[in-house]
């Protein structure tokens, strides 16, 4: 099993003000689970989408966010958890003066996203 540092995975901007390591994935050997540490600059975000065949589990870390999920508009902070089951909409957005960072999971290795 491999150990994973920080350090080595390269930093991606999927979104602007957004900075993400994918952390577990097809690229560090994992045959079904995918974890993101990402960096949300204040305003930053993901846009509202959903997950066609597998759900995802948003963990915040630091910071505060708005975090929707279908109907569902919620302040979430450290600790909170955002669990978007497939096929529903959500996204989460920095709307604090200061950065947040959040954790993304996936239950695949191979996530897909389509905006709503």
């Amino acid at each position: 099993m491999p150990i994973i540092r920080r350090g080595q995975i390269v930093e991606s901007e999927p979104f602007p003000g957004m900075r993400s390591r994918a952390m577990v994935g097809k690229d560090t050997e994992s045959v079904s689970l995918t974890v993101a540490n990402n960096g949300l600059d204040p305003g930053a975000g993901v846009p509202l989408h959903i997950h066609p065949y597998h759900e995802e589990a948003i963990l915040i870390l630091e910071g505060s966010v708005e975090g929707v999920l279908g109907d569902q508009v919620r302040t979430l902070g450290p600790g909170d958890v955002l669990l978007a089951p497939a096929g529903v909409k959500h996204s989460v957005v920095n709307k604090s003066s200061g950065p947040a960072r959040v954790i993304t999971i996936f239950p695949t290795t191979q996530p897909s996203r389509t905006f709503v």
